[in-house]
């Protein structure tokens, strides 16, 4: 049975199918906007998620896990949401969900200043093969030409992806001091960023949220609906899912293939796709498989 293998690359598959949704649906919103609305509507979904599926125990947590997945969350989703989303307004859904593959060496390298974990030298080969394929894509040229991506862009999504490394590595943390299921860690993650993201702006720009309101009526529905519950929801249970039949390694291996079906998603709607694009997303992938399975 390939439950687990499935699984990761239909997480995948929704990670850029919902990346391509927000990035039509959310015109009328600005990044932050966008990221308190996912998290307003996906949070109630993971809580039920988590009681939906076997073996949550919040007995289990300690204060300190409580701390850790909390302040993950609001550097992860407050900060490194909103710079995702930023960057994704900016540089487009291509451009963007590749530079998420920056997170995986970023936290490697975190892990091992902050909590002295051993970086083997195979381990710093792969994250240089990632920076290699990502910057063969942002550096490519069209019609003679360099393209000209946004500065502002490229910051808000190389932010985007130090925040979710940092995030990540303090996630680690979590797992390590108490027994915690993937769907808990991500409601509890997702609550807190969406919590302190609210009360930010409640008491900096509270009239953002009217704002919101009246820009939430200007947008289309149902594709950013969709976008939440297949980015948040069901893409989350479907790692959970990933990580219980298949190695970590093995399951984030298969995970970070976003870019490759974004690269179909693009062809389907008919864009126009260079070979150097779909050469350096596969030297990316091919470091990120180099840093899981090595």
């Amino acid at each position: 049975m390939l439950i687990g293998q499935i699984a990761a690359l239909s997480a995948a598959f929704l990670w850029a199918l919902a990346t391509l949704l927000y990035s039509k649906s959310s015109h009328h919103l600005s990044a932050v906007q966008l990221n308190l609305v996912k998290g307003l509507v996906a949070s109630p979904l993971l809580l039920f998620g988590v009681f939906a599926l076997p073996g949550h125990s919040w007995e289990g947590w300690s204060q300190n896990t409580w701390l850790l997945m909390t302040a993950s969350g609001v550097i992860g989703i407050t900060l490194g949401d909103s710079c995702y989303f930023a960057a994704l307004r900016r540089l487009g859904p291509a451009h963007t969900i590749l530079l998420e593959y920056l997170a995986p060496p970023l936290a490697a390298l975190l892990a091992w200043l902050v909590l002295s974990e051993s970086l083997t030298l195979w381990q710093m080969l792969a994250s240089l093969i990632v920076i290699l394929g990502v910057l063969l894509v942002i550096t490519e040229r069209q019609l003679g030409s360099p393209m000209r991506l946004s500065r502002s862009g490229l910051a808000f999504a190389i932010t985007a992806a130090a925040c979710q490394a940092t995030g990540l590595v303090m996630a680690f943390q979590g797992f390590a001091l108490s027994q915690v299921s993937a769907a808990e860690a991500a409601f509890v993650r997702l609550l807190g960023g969406t919590l302190v993201l609210t009360a930010g702006i409640m008491l900096f720009r509270p009239r953002l949220i009217p704002g919101t309101y009246k820009s939430l009526k200007q947008s289309p529905f149902w594709p950013l609906l969709v976008a939440i519950v297949i980015g948040t929801f069901l893409a989350i249970w479907l790692q959970q899912m990933a990580v219980a039949y298949v190695t970590p390694g093995i399951a984030q291996t298969l995970l970070s293939t976003a870019p490759l079906f974004m690269l179909g998603l693009n062809v389907f709607r008919g864009q126009r796709v260079s070979i150097r694009a779909v050469i350096g997303t596969l030297i990316a992938m091919l470091g990120i498989s180099l840093l899981f399975l090595l």
